[in-house]
């Protein structure tokens, strides 16, 4: 996540989902490639009736997963307005979503496995008093310091104290 703005009164994040975008074009690139070169060492192989539909189905599948992964995910929190507004753009809709500040029970940094250490995906999660947990971001492949540098970011932000990983 990057900070696009930060005062005393605002705090806004965005997240865009590089490693999923840059993974899906490499997999597209590279099975294309590949039909390609069989294709040319092997004509006889675009014969049979299936192999032409890999790489149609290959693009298809890309583009279902770049459907539901690369979202560009933005995050503001305003003490003005008392909210937190999240913000979900898609390539075919945009979702938007209100909540109190006085909602937020805390802001943590979440193992996404049944691992806790260093080499665990963790996502950072918002936990509303209602008990629904909050993503901020999906599908970041980013370093467990880095997530939670701006875990504690919106944490002093909101006035709670900093969280502490301990593995």
């Amino acid at each position: 996540m990057v900070i696009l703005e930060k005062t005393k009164t605002q705090l806004k994040l965005r997240h865009r989902p590089y490693s999923v975008w840059i993974t899906i074009g490499s997999w597209v690139l590279g099975i294309s490639l590949l039909a390609l070169l069989i294709y040319l060492q092997n004509p006889w192989l675009f014969y049979i009736w299936w192999m032409p539909l890999v790489p149609i189905l290959n693009i298809l599948l890309s583009l279902l997963i770049l459907l539901l992964a690369g979202q560009v995910v933005t995050c503001h929190f305003d003490k003005d307005y008392n909210s937190l507004t999240l913000k979900r753009h898609g390539w075919l809709k945009t979702k938007i979503i209100f909540h109190s500040l006085a909602d937020i029970l805390d802001v943590q940094l979440k193992s996404m496995s049944w691992r806790h250490d260093q080499n665990a995906s963790y996502q950072i999660v918002v936990v509303l008093k209602s008990g629904k947990n909050l993503p901020l971001s999906f599908w970041e492949w980013s370093a467990v310091k880095k997530k939670l540098e701006v875990v504690n970011i919106i944490r002093k932000f909101l006035g709670l104290p900093p969280q502490r990983l301990t593995w």
